[in-house]
């Protein structure tokens, strides 16, 4: 895929993917979403989207063992699928982790930090209620 620009690819896929939910918000009215990796705000757009941007996916997950996961996409290892993307685990506080994965986020799209800030912050809060029920 290295050969083929951002906007080729995506006008292949923005039709019909595996990734696209449709949702029916009433009347003729169709919202899109995406559940691709690397989409933070769960948008089927031009912007957002995880597919396109393989070289520079920036994503905020929650892992299994009630960490936060970054993830964060490689521009030199495109060709190696085990080793283009790499996975960072932040066990620290909420506000350190924020302004780390802002920092992260900048460095790869400056577009994507203040979503990627609020994605950690949601996902550190739905840990906190997780951790919260368990008691």
């Amino acid at each position: 895929m290295t050969n083929v620009s951002n906007a080729v690819v995506w006008e292949c896929v923005k039709k019909s993917n595996c990734f696209m939910r449709k949702g029916i918000h009433g009347g003729n009215h169709r919202t899109l979403f995406s559940a691709e990796p690397g989409n933070l705000y769960n948008k089927h757009s031009y912007k957002f989207s995880g597919l396109r941007h393989e070289n520079d996916i920036v994503g905020v997950q929650a892992s299994k063992d009630d960490t936060v996961d970054f993830i964060k996409g490689s521009k030199k290892n495109v060709n190696k699928p085990a080793k283009a993307v790499t996975h960072y685990k932040w066990k620290q506080n909420a506000r350190r982790s924020l302004v780390s994965v802002g920092k992260q986020a900048a460095s790869m799209r400056p577009d994507l930090k203040y979503p990627a800030q609020a994605r950690m912050a949601a996902v550190q809060k739905s840990l906190r209620v997780k951790k919260a029920l368990a008691k």
